[in-house]
């Protein structure tokens, strides 16, 4: 894994590439580790390796010869420490070669300051640069102007006045040979205006410090051209210690300049374009994590609160989503960068409740369906914006922009297939942010991403209450008390509840000291399978109470439900408890496809009981075989729909672990309700029931 160090400065030489090839010298960036993470275009060719093959080098083996390789790392750890070194060092390139180099390296810092690498510079040491290490004095330097043909000399007395240029100095200027007008003052007019002060500023200092100096300024040349000189002076001192005037060179610059110009620009429209892209990427990355909010909210009002949260402060220091998806229902949610101004915007809601005839900000927008934006929120551009808008409406208004500083505004519609369904308004205040013309892009961007998804989070969880509404409907609101008996039954829908589910189960009284305990599980869900759910539970209720038997009583279902005519079938497992004159109880049962109880309790094995039979409600005649047995104290009895053990591996429960878990559950002789409660902890743990794809139904008896 990369070091944060070499990250930080992997992003240094990524952001400014541009600006390092533009560079006139040879330029490295090395991590804390000494690897090359940054190489200009000059490095290589004045050092032969490619960009690409020299990143993720070390930088000493790389480029010091061997006999060098302790004193590079010892420069390198100097620069770590945070100290600057300067000085002649042998490099050697890719064919071999030696070459003496002029070279600075220096500590590179992150934004906080913290040393995270080095930078090198480094051009070849000619002659001019060894004999300008070596010799300090202004006289060598302007003997090795005359000596190179390409710089004038110029003296100044500032007793006389008199200035003399030789005809170097003169051409420089522009001045033809002979014509300058040899005082002070006329060097001054030759000046660009724009640099006199400077200039003058530069000279005085140095002959009030008696030191050397140097100055850059243009010159106008007679065709209308603008050149840049550079002048290097020393103020001459008399015996006495004062200064009598100057002595200097002078040199064009104007390649320099220029080519600094173009580092310039191109500096910054690199950084222009790493804004952009920053801009462009970090705008991907919130619509990103909106998307992956609107997959990841449990609910709407989740959902609402969560987009809030992501847009601050990345879209302003308020943000409101307004969601009204039917007429009288108003959902608000805000977000601000201090959570304690939440609390004072759901008190002000209540105080100022949602007016659909506001003349700005989410009414306007709810009513218009369009996007409102405020560039720069003030009562005077209100005011002339808004065609009758009246003066209490402004008054209140000022109050809440001067109370919380606002300066701009975007309220954008959420609109579905549905139409209109709400609004996102972002705010800035405490920051001073002024929206632009890309923030409205991303604004509406951002709420193109969240409208549907919250309007069908809301669609589904209305559907979710309709489909529960209807499942509690077709199981019974509470089961009876039998003597010496606890009964308990659960239901878990499977998944994302949109649809009514065809488990179901019933107890209830048939005749004196004799109980039916239902369970079934109808294919299909939705309003069809609740319809047969609905003709299955009444038809065993109806036949039951009547007296049938247990295999009839499955001969009316069977019939009932092929005459309905849904292409539906379910199984079912009809059964009795009958109280015996010795306290046991008589357990009767008949399966009609549905999966065979499970039995537990002292001094016999767990097991299942019953015989399998056939599905009802697909062939116009059954078979189905009733089994019986005595229940006494402490037997524990479970009745449970294919949703308990039919899952896909490796989620397996298979019979002989099915037993183990009831038998588990049962184990200390607690109440039906703790039992069912820990069979549904137990499957749960194997798979989680919104994992599955089946509904759960279970029906437990204890006898204690």
């Amino acid at each position: 894994m990369t070091e944060p160090s070499s990250a930080a400065v992997e992003i240094v030489a990524a952001n400014n590439q541009h600006a390092l090839d533009a560079l006139l010298r040879a330029i490295v960036l090395v991590d804390l580790s000494g690897t090359i993470v940054g190489w200009n275009l000059v490095s290589e060719r004045f050092y032969g390796w490619s960009r690409l093959e020299a990143v993720g080098q070390q930088l000493v083996e790389l480029i010091c010869p061997a006999e060098f390789g302790d004193v590079g790392q010892q420069i390198l750890d100097r620069a770590y420490a945070g100290d600057d070194w300067n000085g002649m060092i042998t490099a050697t390139r890719r064919d071999g070669s030696e070459v003496s180099t002029s070279s600075f390296l220096g500590p590179l810092r992150d934004g906080n300051g913290r040393i995270v690498g080095a930078v090198g510079v480094a051009d070849e040491a000619t002659e001019l640069t060894r004999l300008q290490r070596e010799k300090s004095a202004l006289t060598d330097h302007l003997l090795l102007a005359l000596a190179a043909g390409e710089l004038g000399t110029w003296s100044w007395d500032m007793q006389s006045g008199v200035t003399v240029w030789d005809a170097a100095t003169e051409r420089l200027f522009g001045v033809e040979p002979g014509t300058f007008g040899g005082t002070y003052e006329d060097y001054v007019a030759l000046l660009h205006p724009e640099d006199v002060e400077r200039t003058l500023a530069v000279v005085a200092l140095a002959v009030a410090e008696k030191s050397a100096y140097s100055v850059d300024h243009r010159v106008f040349w007679p065709d209308g051209s603008i050149h840049w000189l550079q002048g290097r002076g020393k103020v001459v001192i008399d015996e006495r210690g004062n200064a009598t005037g100057t002595i200097g060179c002078t040199s064009d610059v104007t390649d320099r300049k220029l080519a600094e110009a173009n580092a310039v620009r191109r500096v910054k429209e690199a950084e222009r374009a790493a804004r952009t892209e920053r801009r462009e990427r970090e705008r991907m990355e919130f619509l990103a994590g909106l998307n992956d909010i609107a997959l990841g909210a449990p609910d709407h009002l989740e959902l609402m609160r969560r987009a809030a949260d992501a847009a601050v402060p990345r879209l302003g220091d308020w943000c409101t989503v307004h969601f009204m998806p039917e007429p009288g229902v108003h959902e608000t949610e805000d977000a601000h960068i201090a959570p304690e101004r939440v609390a004072w915007a759901k008190q002000m809601r209540v105080r100022y409740p949602y007016d659909p005839d506001g003349v700005m900000g989410i009414a306007a927008t709810m009513r218009s369906g369009k996007t409102e934006y405020w560039p720069d929120l003030r009562l005077d551009t209100v005011r002339s914006a808004i065609a009758g808008v009246t003066d209490s409406q402004l008054e209140a208004l000022g109050g809440f922009i001067e109370y919380l500083h606002l300066t701009s505004m975007i309220s954008v519609p959420l609109i579905t297939k549905r139409g209109v369904v709400g609004v996102i308004q972002f705010v800035s205040a405490e920051s001073q942010r002024h929206y632009d013309a890309h923030d409205v892009t991303l604004a509406e961007a951002a709420a193109g991403r969240i409208a549907e998804a919250l309007d069908n989070a809301w669609l589904v969880e209305q559907q979710q209450k309709i489909s529960k509404t209807l499942q509690a409907a077709l199981l019974p609101d509470r089961l009876p008390d039998l003597p010496g008996i606890t009964i308990a039954a659960r239901y878990w829908a499977a998944g994302v509840v949109s649809e009514v589910g065809g488990d179901f189960y019933d107890v209830f009284q048939i005749r004196h000291n004799c109980w039916a305990l239902v369970i079934g599980d109808v294919c299909g869900t939705g309003p069809h399978a609740a319809a047969v759910t609905a003709v299955a539970r009444h038809t065993i209720r109806a036949a039951a109470t009547h007296g049938i038997g247990h295999v009839d009583v499955l001969h009316w279902v069977n019939e009932a439900i092929l005459q309905g005519s849904t292409d539906l079938f379910c199984t079912v497992l009809y059964s009795t408890l009958e109280l015996l004159d010795d306290g046991s109880w008589l357990f009767t049962s008949v399966a009609g496809g549905h999966p065979l109880p499970i039995l537990t309790g002292p001094g016999a094995p767990t097991a299942t009981i019953g015989v399998h039979g056939t599905l009802i409600g697909i062939l116009p005649r059954i078979s189905v075989t009733p089994t019986s047995t005595i229940l006494r104290a402490g037997s524990t009895l479970l009745l449970h729909t294919d949703g308990v053990n039919d899952i896909a591996p490796p989620y397996d429960l298979d019979e002989h672990q099915l037993r183990r878990l009831v038998s588990a559950a049962a184990g200390d002789g607690a109440s039906a309700d703790d039992i069912a409660e820990r069979i549904g902890d137990s499957i749960a743990a194997i798979l989680p029931i919104p994992q599955r794809d089946d509904d759960v139904a279970i029906v437990v008896v204890h006898l204690g």
